[in-house]
């Protein structure tokens, strides 16, 4: 069967980035992603905004729209709403595209996966009514749509950005309750003079706390005990802040307390992972070119470690030119020479990060249950006490918990309780997260049915159309 030369997974500001450099040295490459039109979750709809004004959302999202355009220009053959279930050792990639099961044979791959939010499990979390930030973005950059008079939770750059935008386009807020500890301020100070150097990123930051700040929304900071009210849907939200118990009634509560690599792709593949301590989270091991433990795959992006939209580009560009030089295009010294201003980039933004990291590091109760009747795992209904009364009796790492309780068999495969269940049961254990472990995971990656299965074909370069054919209008 013939083969692209790359396969791609991911269409946000990596994988359209190692495309475009991919594409310009003449590889057969294959991009597939989930959405429709290329952006990923940072730039999604960033072409195409159903906005009247999508300058509202700021000049970080609107760039998109430049690398989507260069993209769908490219010799690239692009497969939209493609979801890929299997990543062969063997260069083989089966994927689902309109009900159908379809399959190509690639000599590199790179992961792409991006990054997901971290699950906030307090109490009330599963309600109907309570969202992510995340996914105040995606309602309101796919269809211009918004929640009047909800609440904000958490901290993080994400949260200040998506009250801002609520802000510009003139929706109510009940209140906006910020979670980021009042320690982590003082932790975070020996590292401000390296971050000074990004005074850029720390001016937009600034500035989207002051919009905040001059718009006249409660802002409650240095909450903790943070329980969602209601029984059936989400009524509001009790916290604590400045000595007080304070209740703010509303029928929508966004929660956001950072993000974290989507891991289960990489480990479907059993790729080597790492703990990150500065990022509280696990992420596949690689090289400063996105190369894994695995010869023919490289992961690049928040995939494999957060660095926002612009690091993930420079990544994607690394990992294309280590594509390059592992299949003859460019020598060495080439690569070398093409690399080093990403690289160079790449480092700069590292002391921002590392301030960024810090400063907005999750406390351990927002990270971890701490009520005993709070769900850990949507999908099997498994509460912190179950979890508790598996590990009592004998399940000590994250495979044998999921055996003995199901928590993880669920259908998002434990993208939503991983990183939970490895944290409590590295504090029931009294043991590093190294020692604890996470899940071991396999294809497929999403559930199936016998009929799609039964509706089986193969891509080719020579059958695959290239984006831009995809996506010029007939005459």
């Amino acid at each position: 069967m013939q083969s692209f030369d790359c396969a791609i997974v991911g269409a946000g500001p990596a994988g359209m980035s190692a495309a475009l450099t991919l594409a310009e040295r003449g590889l057969r490459i294959a991009v597939l992603d989930r959405g429709q039109r290329a952006g990923g979750q940072i730039y999604r709809s960033a072409s195409q905004s159903p906005l009247p004004d999508a300058s509202v959302l700021g000049p970080d999202y609107t760039k998109g729209a430049d690398l989507i355009a260069r993209f769908e220009k490219a010799d690239v053959t692009h497969l939209s709403g493609a979801d890929a279930w299997h990543l062969g050792d063997d260069g083989r990639i089966l994927f689902s595209q309109d009900h159908s099961t379809h399959e190509l044979h690639c000599r590199e791959m790179l992961l792409c996966p991006g990054a997901m939010e971290r699950p906030m499990p307090i109490p009330g979390w599963t309600l109907p009514g309570v969202m992510t930030a995340g996914a105040a973005q995606v309602m309101l950059k796919s269809d211009a749509t918004v929640a009047d008079g909800a609440v904000f939770a958490g901290s993080g750059p994400l949260l200040y950005l998506i009250v801002a935008q609520y802000l510009r386009l003139g929706v109510a807020i009940a209140a906006v309750v910020d979670t980021t500890p009042k320690d982590n301020y003082l932790a975070s100070v020996p590292l401000l003079p390296r971050a000074l150097k990004q005074a850029r990123q720390l001016a937009k930051g600034l500035g989207l706390l002051n919009e905040i700040r001059r718009s006249g929304v409660p802002v409650f900071r240095f909450a903790s005990k943070l329980q969602v009210l209601g029984h059936e849907t989400a009524e509001g939200l009790r916290f604590v802040a400045g000595g007080k118990t304070h209740d703010i009634a509303a029928e929508t509560v966004f929660l956001h307390h950072g993000v974290q690599p989507n891991l289960n792709m990489t480990r479907a593949m059993e790729l080597d992972h790492m703990w990150n301590a500065q990022q509280l989270c696990w992420q596949v091991v690689t090289d400063p070119f996105g190369q894994s433990s695995v010869p023919h795959v490289s992961v690049a992006g928040d995939g494999g470690g957060i660095i926002g939209a612009d690091g993930a580009c420079h990544a994607g560009q690394l990992a294309a030119l280590n594509i390059l030089y592992r299949l003859n295009r460019i020598t060495l010294a080439q690569r070398g020479t093409e690399a080093a201003s990403p690289l160079a980039e790449l480092a700069a933004m590292a002391p921002f990060r590392a301030f960024v990291d810090r400063l907005y590091r999750p406390a351990e109760a927002l990270r971890l249950p701490q009520e005993d009747d709070t769900l850990v795992c949507r999908c099997e209904e498994q509460t912190r006490r179950d979890l508790r009364r598996g590990f009592d009796l004998g399940a000590r790492d994250p495979n044998a918990l999921k055996s003995l309780t199901r928590c993880g068999m669920g259908p998002c495969q434990g993208r939503q309780c991983g990183h939970i269940v490895a944290g409590l049961l590295s504090d029931w254990r009294g043991d590093s997260a190294e020692d604890t472990g996470y899940y071991r995971l396999r294809s497929p990656q999403r559930l199936l049915t016998l009929e799609e299965l039964s509706r089986f074909d193969h891509v080719t370069p020579t059958q695959a159309l290239p984006t831009r054919q995809q996506n010029e209008a007939p005459e």
